[in-house]
């Protein structure tokens, strides 16, 4: 078979229609890891809620969300018998959605850094979507919006800045170590926490 760039993706309505037929179970919290490293997060990025765009249709995000709300109350279901604090998170990403949204669980140092990130909010951002709002547990949650930014570094673009980035609501950064870096807001985040 010959294939060429013009050829349209095979298969999009076929795994919109497995990925539809899945029941959304929560993810495994791996306490060896969590303990290792201190932190764990469960990313839809590859795995079966892999989808080619940056942001699925409608209903793939309402169960690949379904899956994370899960994901969040199973994992916070086991945290409870342990005596040690930590800081759950839920991250919501539009629009790249399909790649960054997850649940992140914290302990010990990490999760001081975790917390400070969940307590960033940004009051002119958008509310939590209502394709989110109606899903269940989702109510149970205090969702924080706050803007999604990516770091571009300067000896990746040596003629200057890139004109998308500069087009793009951002600013300049100077790393401690005096490499500068432009932040560019591409989208918008919802952090959903226990109160």
């Amino acid at each position: 078979m010959k294939f060429s760039p013009r050829r349209k993706f095979r298969g999009r309505r076929r795994h919109s229609r497995r990925l539809l037929s899945l029941q959304p179970q929560p993810g495994p919290l791996p306490l060896a890891l969590l303990n290792q490293y201190h932190y764990f997060h469960r990313r839809l990025g590859l795995g079966i809620w892999h989808w080619h765009g940056r942001l699925p249709p409608r209903q793939i995000r309402q169960r690949a969300a379904t899956h994370l709300l899960n994901t969040f109350f199973a994992w916070e279901h086991n945290l409870r018998s342990r005596s040690e604090p930590y800081v759950l998170t839920l991250w919501l990403v539009s629009p790249d959605f399909a790649h960054e949204s997850e649940v992140v669980v914290s302990i010990r140092e990490e999760r001081e850094h975790y917390q400070r990130m969940s307590r960033e909010h940004d009051s002119t951002g958008p509310a939590l979507p209502p394709e989110y709002q109606q899903l269940p547990g989702a109510a149970l949650l205090t969702w924080k919006t706050r803007r999604w930014e990516i770091l571009l570094d300067a000896s990746d673009y040596p003629t200057g800045w890139p004109a998308w980035g500069l087009a793009k609501n951002h600013h300049e950064y100077v790393a401690e170590d005096g490499s500068p870096y432009l932040v560019v807001q591409t989208g918008w985040a919802w952090v959903g926490q226990r109160s």
